[in-house]
This record gives structure tokens, sequence and C-alpha cells, in this order.
């Protein structure tokens, strides 16, 4: 058989890739906390949420999803940074449809994700997600898989659905929405907003071009 073609892929090498984009894109990567009251009827309570979002401008501007901090109903919100630092949060544009949100906070000479090109992505690249998957106790969770499929199409209820999505299989869970998703260069090339909670490996990012 003719082997001249033939590609050795190790394990190791795609451990080593996955390190690699961790350590470069970990403190561009923030926490979100919110705190929203929420009206029922006569009633007044207060929900806390968390979520996740990418640094996108070292001047304090943070790329996260609209949902994330309550489609601007928040009443607080809080960016916790790598190295365990707090800031106040100011929502200064979001829009729903595109489940996409800037939260600015006062600070300069923050470290500032790199970007990719969304639109040249192919299916079988690997994909790395980064975000607090199940709250602050696991902040910053790394999660590798590949990327299964491009504009996807999911519903969000019965009016509205979300188009043009980034398939993946890494793992998303509550509290990745916000995160970056990255290539293999360590690049940010979607922002994770959902996963199909009855399927396994069903993950779904927003695409940095659309952003």
């Amino acid at each position: 058989p003719n082997t001249g073609n033939q590609i050795n892929i190790t394990t190791k090498e795609d451990i080593t890739t996955v390190t690699a984009v961790a350590k470069k894109s970990m403190k561009s990567v923030v926490g979100i906390t919110t705190v929203e009251t929420v009206r029922d009827f006569i009633w007044e309570r207060q929900v806390q949420g968390i979520g996740s979002g990418v640094i996108v401008d070292s001047r304090g501007y943070i790329l996260t999803n609209s949902h994330v901090v309550g489609d601007n109903n928040a009443d607080r919100i809080t960016v916790l940074f790598e190295d365990g630092d707090k800031k106040v949060g100011q929502v200064i544009w979001h829009d729903p449809s595109l489940d996409l949100a800037m939260v600015k906070v006062n600070a300069i000479n923050l470290p500032v994700a790199d970007f990719g090109d969304s639109d040249t992505l192919q299916i079988g690249e690997i994909a790395v997600a980064i975000g607090n998957p199940l709250g602050l106790e696991f902040q910053r969770t790394v999660t590798s898989g590949i990327i299964s499929g491009l504009n996807r199409t999911i519903p969000l209820d019965q009016y509205y659905k979300m188009e043009d999505l980034i398939q993946t299989d890494a793992s998303i869970n509550p509290g990745n929405s916000g995160g970056p998703l990255l290539n293999a260069k360590g690049e940010v090339i979607g922002i994770n907003t959902a996963k199909i909670s009855t399927g396994e490996g069903l993950g779904f990012a927003i695409p940095i071009n659309i952003a």
C-alpha cells in the first residue's frame, strides 16, 4: 500500500495544542455575575445569574451574551478577572436577536483575546471552550472537541430562532454562555451561547464574524 501520504496523529499532540490554547487565552476570559429583580404579580425577588465573557479591548470592553446580562435588565453586573480582581460592569450595547452584548468596566491595559476568521472554519477542526460551566467554583474550565457543524439553526421558542451557528461537541454548560470558542491557534472563533439539553455534545456558538 502507498504510505506516502500517511498522517500520524498522536494524542499527545492534541493535548499539547489544547494546553497551549488555554495558556494563551485564559487571561482574556472573565466571569460575569448578575443580580436582577424579577417581579411576579405583587412580589419581587432577586435572581442571581452567572456567565462568561471575553475581553475585546484593553480599555475595558468585554463581549458576552445578551442573555447573560439579562438582556440589559440586570440591576448589578460584576466582572471577575483571572487575577482575582472584580469590577462593576455596565452594558453599553446589546442585541437580543443576536444574543450579544458589550459590557464596559473601568480599567486599562487588560489582556485582549486574539480573533480568528469564523468564515474559514472547517468541520473537524479542533475547538476549545473556556468558561464557568456550573458557577464560579468551576471558573475558567477548559473543554475541547471539534467543529461538528456550521450554519446551524436552533429554535429559541415558538417565535424566535438563532441562525448561522457553529456546532461543537466541546462541552458547553450553563455558565459557559458568553465565553469564547477558540481554534487551535488560540483565536476566538465564536461566542458560546446554547446547548441542546436533550442530547450530549450539542453545543452552539455565535460566529465571531457576526459579532
